[in-house]
């Protein structure tokens, strides 16, 4: 996988969703769009706050601008991270029976949160 390097004159916010997009896309690369992902995001030096999340939604519900919305709650809160942190992200995923997937779309019925 290869994040993007930044270059003098980048909008950090895009540089930042670039590299999220990247990030995510080589983790969620065998993953169905169908399948449900849910990802939890930890300070790795700081193990006492509580991690942050995404509940598990579709794959093809997430975006970096999802992501970045995580990390925008988390700053307003009094957790600690740190642009030079290690943080620790894990994904899981599971894969949903593609026939209740088909009733679903088909029935207009969204389960993302």
């Amino acid at each position: 996988m290869l994040l993007i390097s930044t270059s003098d004159n980048s909008d950090p916010v895009a540089h930042f969703l670039a590299n999220v997009n990247n990030l995510f896309g080589h983790a969620l690369r065998d993953v169905d769009d169908t399948d449900m992902v849910g990802i939890t995001i930890q300070n790795q030096v700081n193990q006492n706050n509580k991690p942050i999340g995404i509940n598990f939604r579709r794959k093809n519900q997430l975006s970096g601008d999802v992501i970045w919305s995580v990390f925008e709650k988390a700053s307003q809160s009094n957790s600690r991270f740190n642009a030079l942190d290690t943080l620790v992200v894990t994904v899981n995923s599971t894969n949903m029976p593609s026939i209740l997937v088909d009733m679903q779309l088909r029935a207009g019925i969204d389960r993302s949160p």
